[in-house]
This record gives structure tokens, C-alpha cells and sequence, in this order.
């Protein structure tokens, strides 16, 4: 009698599912921890330095969540009606909020003290933000106006007037503390010059726009408001792409992955992910209920989603799961252990001592800017031995101070003393061919901050007259390298030339060529330095 033989089950492949790497990537998110509230979230900001407290604002409070545990760590409450746009300083040490009665209070958070009470706006302030590198700050209100504050003096610098609606979406640029973004509900986005405190770019989003987000460049800036999102040139307002993901309107825009990727929440449920080089959809994250509210920690190890639900508030943080290293298979691990053990596997000349591990000291001025201590970290690289024999130590160290805009803040308020070494190391490299770069952006930087006061200071005057013989001298030189670059491209097109018609036998004209030198020294404009008056 024959056995029976089985029904052979096949096992079919599943479909060629696309999988991309941003679908890998963002796949690691964990699944979410939700917390409700009692309203609907405003606004989330996640502090920028570790240990990357959450701001969740939401209602007349604000609470403050630990990024890894999920767990309210400080909540303010001193909001007699609703709180707004809670915003976190880039040092993480202050909080600015902004309120439904239009007064802006600033925190210090981990005290649960408020500093400052801006009192100014008429109306809701739903936005604020802090200027970097400068004592100031910027709120943005339903009364149509946006005000420069000093943050200390708690006075007025100046009013941003020309708005025809409520203000919902506002932000200084990462290039530049005197310019700011506003975004308004008469559709229009606005680029304010705070030192004239007026607009010098207006666009058209074609909604109201609910969001502005700005490349650390500052060259191009992104508005989102409708179902719409729309790619902009700073300098001129030219369109350079609009796109729409979404069928619902969209409230908040994030960058991602150092800004390679950008992120749009939207009253739809969705959150969609673009690759900015072509503004694509590279994937898409579902969630609940309808999104108000998102922020990303650095390096994207957070994700944390404000919605509306039921009238109520729901907050979603993911987590991204590092990277598992492979485990090592068990046949693998069997093949270690199939020598066998002897007697004299236990007797051994010596023991294993386990070294302690030993950190390395950091040098002062990296000590100083681990605590944004600018001016120290200034005065540390500016020493004689330093500047003497590692002047390329100097040079990075003014170029960080740059990166984090924080130089206008560490050469401010010296006297010609303390300064005088700043422009002698200046004067001395400013023809490096590596450092001159970098020495002429201080340059500028020392004439912004001591353009005002030369007058009042003669010490400071000198030293800047001794700065401007030196870049004049560059000048000099350079409009000699400059004329003597143009000769030579003359001698080798007229060089070209001749072999050209020698091998096409064309006879040799008698008449001269005349070649113009477009490298002239006529066309050499000047410099900063040469239109200050320092006399």
C-alpha cells in the first residue's frame, strides 16, 4: 500500500514591495507613547542641547517632557488665559511663551522662575522667538504687529507694521539676527530689515499660512498654508517650487536629518517627508488624529506629534531604535568553544588588569565653549604663546564663534587694550591664503559692533586706521596680481590665436589684435574697510 502523499503547499513571494532608504530609516521609530490632554496642543519645541527637554504648550500651561523617559519634568503655569508658542533658547536655558491676553513671559525653566513680562501687543501673541547671538527677542500677534524687544530692558526696539492679519507664523533668520520672517493669514509671507523696520520682501502664498521654516543659509525659506507648500528665494522672492501632498490644511513644517529632509503635518492625519533636492515624497507617517503641532530632536532620535481629538489634545513621541549590531549566530558561537578545556587553561603567568578608562582634558577654550562662554573662549586663543606658535588654534576657534553667530558677542564692550590683540593678530595673517577668508568676515564683525563708537574712542581708532593701511596694502597687491593676470590671458589668446591660423593656414592679418583685460585693476571695488571713516 502506497503512502500518501502530501498536497504540496507553495510558498509565494510576496510583491515587489518599493523599499526605499528613508523608509528604512524612519521604520525604526518605536511604537508611539501618547499622552492626552485636556485642550489641543499650540505648539512643541524641543530644546536644542542635551538632554533635549520637550516644550508641549497646551492650554494655560506649559509642560516641559523628558525626552527618553516621556515624563513631565516641569510644568509653568503662571498663564492667567491661554499659553502660546512656548519657544526654548539656542543655549536651552530661558523659555519665552507667548499668551492669549498678548503678554510674553520668559522663563527660566529648570527654576520654574519668570524673568521678564513684555507688555506691548493688543492682541493674542501666538509666535515669539529669540534673535541669535544678541540680547533680543521678536513676538508675533493677532494685532497685526511684530515687535523687537530688548530681552533684558523689556522695552520696544522697534514695530514690524504692514501686516493686514492675524500674525500666526513667525521667525528670525539663521543667517542674519536683523532680518525676520513673518507669515500672516492675509496670505502673505513678509522679510523685515530690523534695522530700517521695514519689509523689504513681500510674497504670496495663496492661503493663510500657518508655517515658515528657513535653511540654515538663509537663501531660501519654505511657507506652508493650505493644502500647500510652497519653496522661496530670499533675495528677490522668486517661486521655486510649490507642491501639495496633503488634502487638508497643512499647520507645521520641521526639517530633518541635518535639512535634507523636510516635514509637513496636516490636519489630514499624515505627516509627509520630502527630499528637498526634488521636494518628493520619500515616505509618510500616519497618525490618529488631526496634527497641530511637530517638532524633531537633533539628529532625529525624536519625534514628537501635538493633535486634536474630541476637543481634547493628544501628544505622540517616537523614539528612533539605534542601530542593533548583528548577532552572532549559534553554530558560530559553538565553533568557539569546541577546544577543549585543560588544566592549564586556569594557569595563567598573569592576571588581566581592566585599564580605567582616561578622559582626555579638553583645552580651555573648548571648556569655554562647552559652557558658551564666548569671550573667554576668545581670550584663551588670543594668548602669546597661542597666537605665536599655533595661530591656526586662533583661526578655528573665530571660525566657531561665527558658525554659532556668537563673535559679535565675544568682541563687544573691550576696551582698545583688549582688543588690540584681536587686531594685531588680524593684521599680522591677513594675507595667509588660508586665514584671510575667515580674517575678513571678523574684520567686518569688529566694524559692525565698533562702527558707532569710534568716534568716542581714540585708542579703538587707532586700531582700526593700522587695520585699514593693512587691507589697503592687500588691496594694492591684489590690484597688481589682478593687472598682471590680465596681461598674461592676453599674451596666451593672442598665443591661441596664432597657433589656431597656423594650422589652418590662414595668412596672418597686418592689422593688431587688441584684446581687452577684463581682470583690470579699474574693476576692483573696495572693501568695508575702505568706506568706514576712521580718520
Amino acid at each position: 500500500m502506497t503512502t500518501f502523499k502530501k498536497i504540496e503547499t507553495r510558498a509565494f513571494s510576496k510583491g515587489n514591495v518599493k523599499s526605499t532608504t528613508d523608509a528604512a530609516y524612519w521604520r525604526k521609530l518605536e511604537f508611539p507613547v501618547t499622552i492626552r490632554e485636556f485642550t489641543s496642543i499650540d505648539y512643541i519645541d524641543i530644546c536644542p542641547v542635551e538632554p533635549h527637554y520637550i516644550a508641549v504648550t497646551s492650554g494655560p500651561k506649559v509642560d516641559i517632557y523628558h525626552q527618553q523617559t516621556a515624563q513631565v519634568w516641569r510644568t509653568l503655569t503662571r498663564f492667567k488665559r491661554l499659553a502660546y508658542g512656548a519657544k526654548f533658547r539656542q543655549d536651552g536655558q530661558l523659555l519665552l511663551v507667548g499668551s492669549e491676553e498678548g503678554a510674553v513671559k520668559l522663563f527660566n525653566h529648570r527654576q520654574k522662575q519668570m524673568l521678564r513680562l513684555y507688555k506691548g501687543h493688543t492682541g493674542p501673541t501666538h509666535r515669539v522667538d529669540f534673535v541669535h547671538g544678541s540680547p533680543q527677542i521678536v513676538t508675533f500677534s493677532d494685532d497685526k504687529n511684530s515687535i523687537l524687544w530688548d530681552m533684558s530692558e523689556e522695552k520696544q526696539i522697534c514695530i514690524l507694521n504692514g501686516h493686514t492679519d492675524f500674525i500666526r507664523a513667525g521667525m528670525v533668520s539663521p543667517a542674519s539676527e536683523h532680518l525676520i520672517f513673518t507669515g500672516s493669514y492675509d496670505h502673505s509671507v513678509r522679510l523685515w530689515d530690523t534695522r530700517s523696520g521695514s519689509s523689504v520682501l513681500t510674497v504670496d502664498h495663496g492661503a493663510p499660512v500657518e508655517s515658515i521654516a528657513c535653511f540654515p543659509s538663509g537663501g531660501v525659506f519654505v511657507s506652508a498654508g493650505g493644502n500647500e507648500v510652497r519653496v522661496w528665494e530670499t533675495i528677490g522672492g522668486k517661486l521655486l517650487s510649490k507642491f501639495s501632498q496633503h488634502h487638508k490644511t497643512i499647520t507645521c513644517l520641521a526639517f530633518a536629518s541635518g535639512t535634507k529632509r523636510l516635514f509637513s503635518g496636516s490636519l489630514d492625519r499624515h505627516v509627509k517627508i520630502y527630499d528637498v533636492s526634488t521636494y518628493s515624497v520619500v515616505h509618510s507617517l500616519d497618525f490618529p488624529a488631526p496634527i497641530l503641532a511637530m517638532a524633531l530632536a537633533p539628529e532625529d532620535s525624536t519625534l514628537a506629534v501635538g493633535m486634536i481629538s474630541s476637543g481634547s489634545g493628544l501628544i505622540s513621541f517616537q523614539h528612533r531604535r539605534p542601530d542593533v549590531v548583528e548577532k552572532t549566530s549559534s553554530k558560530e558561537k559553538s565553533k568557539r568553544y569546541s577546544s577543549a578545556i585543560t588544566e592549564d587553561s586556569f594557569m595563567r603567568p598573569e592576571d588581566h588588569v581592566i585599564q580605567p578608562d582616561v578622559r582626555k582634558a579638553m583645552s580651555k577654550y573648548d571648556t569655554h565653549l562647552q559652557k558658551y562662554e564666548y569671550s573667554k573662549a576668545l581670550d584663551a586663543v588670543l594668548l602669546p604663546l597661542i597666537v605665536r606658535t599655533r595661530p591656526q588654534v586662533t583661526v578655528n576657534v573665530l571660525k566657531e564663534l561665527i558658525k554659532r553667530k556668537g563673535l559679535k558677542t565675544a568682541v563687544a564692550g573691550r576696551d582698545a587694550k583688549e582688543l588690540s590683540r584681536l587686531v594685531e593678530f588680524v593684521k599680522k595673517h591677513l594675507r595667509h591664503p588660508v586665514y584671510k577668508h575667515a580674517l575678513m568676515d571678523v574684520t567686518n564683525i569688529l566694524i559692525d559692533v565698533y562702527e558707532d563708537s569710534l568716534q568716542d574712542n581714540p585708542g579703538i581708532v587707532n586700531l582700526f586706521r593700522k587695520l585699514k593701511d593693512e587691507v589697503r596694502v592687500e588691496m594694492e597687491l591684489t590690484r597688481e596680481h589682478m593687472a598682471l593676470m590680465g596681461v598674461l590671458q592676453m599674451f596666451m589668446t593672442v598665443s591661441d590665436t596664432e597657433k589656431e591660423r597656423t594650422s589652418s593656414n590662414i595668412p596672418t592679418p597686418s592689422t593688431q589684435v587688441q584684446v581687452e583685460n577684463p581682470m583690470s585693476a579699474s574693476s576692483i571695488k573696495p572693501t568695508r574697510m575702505d568706506v568706514v571713516n576712521v580718520s
